[in-house]
């Protein structure tokens, strides 16, 4: 990165105001809540509109960077020592969140679904068209995620019922998912 991009944070002198401003960054990167202006434009930051803009996108660039590459890049020498130990320290404290972020997006912009949560109900079938006493357990499970649709995300919704071996081969798959998962990302 080039060293002007940090400019604007050298204008932040209070280290919990950077703190601050680097969590806000981080936070609508991951689209948990947006940052707005309104804050630094009144704070004793003196920022323009053009300030703002290029610190945001400047820290979430760095973030992202870093997280792709797995290491936190060193920042040229003419930034204070200060302003570069806020930006390791919230990046170590919020760099798997960051990292789960841009996974996210990568699945479901590769034209895939995202699940976000997993819920199940265990159900008893006493019988069926086909027997009329079957008496065996079947778990309900409802997938809830994202999916991309032309550019923006949308909400998916699968459901599908399976007898107690289904579920532990299911079990066993996302074991083994998991495990490679794991290799990958050390």
């Amino acid at each position: 990165m080039a060293d002007h991009v940090f400019y604007p944070l050298l204008k932040i002198s209070n280290s919990i105001e950077l703190q601050k401003f680097l969590h806000e960054c981080i936070d609508d990167l991951v689209e948990k809540r947006k940052i707005k202006f309104d804050y630094y434009n009144t704070s004793p930051i003196e920022w323009t509109e053009d300030d703002f803009q290029n610190a945001k996108k400047s820290v979430q660039a760095f973030y992202k960077q870093c997280t792709i590459k797995k290491r936190f890049e060193i920042i040229p020498d003419d930034i204070a020592e200060d302003v570069k130990e806020a930006l390791r320290s919230c990046f170590d404290i919020r760099k798997q969140e960051i990292f789960q972020f841009l996974a996210k997006m990568y699945i479901i912009k590769g034209g895939n679904i995202f699940i976000e949560n997993i819920d199940w109900r265990l159900r008893w079938v006493l019988g069926s068209s086909d027997l009329i006493t079957l008496k065996e357990p079947y778990l309900q499970i409802d997938f809830n995620g994202i999916k991309d649709n032309s550019g923006h995300t949308e909400n998916s919704f699968v459901s599908f019922e399976a007898t107690l071996e289904q579920v532990d081969q299911l079990i066993m798959e996302l074991k083994h998912l998991k495990t490679e998962l794991s290799e990958l990302l050390n």
